[in-house]
């Protein structure tokens, strides 16, 4: 049994999306997280405020992404690609590409990345797709008789 108010020394945090998100640009876009997972009582020493979320503790972080990616029409192999934004600039070496040619076809691809983050950093998990007209992005998916499954699950993890 989980007892209230738990105390954790390293800052941790889960968040999801349950908006299904598909792009009306080319320009790179910031992916809408809605949801802080609950921690039974715990402090998660990161903040969210939508898609952006702030540290607050320095330290290193093991921070993994994953889009439920999807399309809505078309028959042609298009890329969707997710990353890691800090304080406004892309993270070296962050990027995933998935390609999606059938709209039948939901996929979840993994973004990983290891790095130092100061208090106060900004982090965003941004999204850009190769076409408008047909409906890539990310999914939420509302099974019956199960969970949701979100559009995105982002986990983050202090380190040291």
């Amino acid at each position: 049994m989980l007892k209230n108010n738990l105390t954790f020394q390293k800052a941790f945090g889960q968040f999801s999306s349950c908006v299904t998100q598909r792009p009306t640009t080319l320009q790179p876009v910031e992916i809408e997280l809605d949801t802080q997972e609950d921690t039974y009582g715990g402090e998660h020493h990161i903040s969210f405020d939508k898609g952006q979320i702030t540290i607050n503790n320095t330290g290193m972080y093991l921070i993994i992404a994953g889009p439920q990616i999807a399309k809505e029409s078309g028959n042609i192999s298009r890329w969707v690609d997710v990353w890691l934004r800090v304080n406004n600039v892309d993270v070296p070496n962050s990027n995933i590409r998935r390609t999606i040619k059938d709209p039948d076809v939901k996929d979840v691809a993994i973004l990983q990345v290891l790095t130092k983050l100061n208090k106060g950093d900004t982090l965003n998990i941004m999204m850009c797709v190769e076409e408008l007209n047909e409906g890539l992005g990310i999914e939420c998916i509302e099974p019956s008789g199960a969970p949701v499954i979100p559009s995105m699950i982002l986990t983050i993890l202090q380190l040291d």
